[in-house]
């Protein structure tokens, strides 16, 4: 489960921390969610996060999966509430176009758009963290702060028309 936190002042956001909870395949799924619980109240803990944001579910094919991605939403949820700290819901392609002006690119994309965004001297480590990092961004956009006729803040706006100038080197073009 990636996680991250965001502070975001007018349309300047600078990245607080981000990682990602990792569980053992192997451990049976109560003892799986105890260790995201107790994973996530520490980063609470730490960071104090005043508000959170959360993927919506999804539906796709896999069953099992999208079950599992449902018990470990709702144990999130859960210790979220038990902190009092207000929780919303984003669908992945309203992420994904907060943070990178299309609601269906590729998670590479959207990565590259946090560490350019947020001014990350690296990456996030995983694409769970800087998907965690997106939410976060879209969040903080949706709640009101400062935006352009295109839904997306000034400084984001100008992230996305920088990237879309570069040439991709593949000789597609991006949109």
């Amino acid at each position: 489960m990636g996680w991250g936190i965001v502070d975001g002042r007018g349309s300047h956001y600078a990245a607080v921390a981000h990682g990602v909870l990792r569980v053992r395949a192997d451990l049976p799924i109560a003892e799986r969610l105890k260790v995201l619980v107790l994973g996530l109240r520490r980063v609470i803990a730490e960071h104090a996060p005043r508000e959170a944001a959360l993927e919506e579910v999804f539906y796709g094919k896999d069953v099992r999966a999208a079950v599992r991605i449902g018990e470990g939403r709702g144990a999130a949820l859960v210790v979220l509430a038990e902190a009092g700290i207000p929780v919303t819901g984003y669908a992945n392609n309203v992420v994904k176009k907060a943070v990178s002006g299309g609601g269906r690119a590729q998670k590479e994309r959207v990565l590259g758009m946090i560490t350019r965004i947020l001014h990350l001297t690296e990456s996030p480590e995983t694409l769970d963290a800087s998907d965690a990092l997106a939410l976060a961004l879209c969040h903080h956009q949706r709640r009101g702060i400062t935006r352009e006729a295109g839904g997306v803040s000034p400084r984001i706006a100008a992230a996305i028309a920088q990237t879309r100038a570069k040439p991709t080197g593949r000789g597609a073009s991006t949109r």
